[in-house]
């Protein structure tokens, strides 16, 4: 995390990471191909997200090997400390932007949002409604500024701007069945 306690992408594979383990003890190979895997689907190979290591995770005592080991490698469990960042993880905010960084963030939020309570679990889905309520202004303005339009920009902005809304709306929906 940053100053402004928002993530940045190399805490995108340490939510997967911890969030692995949530299901319980686990090889670390397992663990790093999980994470490996998810996040390639999500953002495509990305240099930018090999950078943090499970290992650390270990030193940093947010994982711990279990009493037991798996073809001469360490089993890990979530620690009560690695529990702890991965709440938090899930309770920063996330920067506006639509990088691919950014879509695993949320899908990351989305995924393991289960393990925050109720109350927390309803602000970070309106935090991620005013993000895309945000973002519709934003291409709002950008739809109205016609001297810039050329080509298929404003289709393509108009068709952002129908997606954001469409995502805003589906925060809406969730919030009110969580109320």
């Amino acid at each position: 995390m940053i100053q402004d306690s928002s993530l940045v992408p190399r805490d995108a594979i340490r939510m997967a990471a911890l969030g692995a383990l949530l299901r319980g003890e686990r090889p670390y190979s397992e663990i790093a191909r999980e994470v490996r895997q998810f996040t390639a689907r999500i953002v495509g190979p990305s240099l930018e997200l090999l950078g943090s290591s499970i290992e650390l995770l270990r030193l940093e005592g947010l994982l711990e090997a279990a009493s037991r080991q798996q073809a001469d490698e360490p089993v890990l469990r979530l620690t009560e400390t690695g529990l702890a960042a991965l709440r938090e993880y899930l309770r920063a905010d996330i920067n506006p932007d639509a990088s691919a960084h950014h879509r695993l963030l949320i899908a990351l939020k989305l995924r393991f949002i289960g393990i925050l309570d109720i109350n927390e679990q309803l602000a970070q889905l309106r935090a991620l409604e005013r993000i895309n309520e945000a973002d519709a202004v934003r291409l709002d303005d950008l739809i109205e500024r016609t001297e810039w339009h050329g080509g298929l920009l404003r289709d393509w902005l108009v068709s952002e701007r129908t997606a954001a809304e469409q995502r805003a709306q589906w925060y809406r929906e969730l919030i009110a069945q969580r109320s």
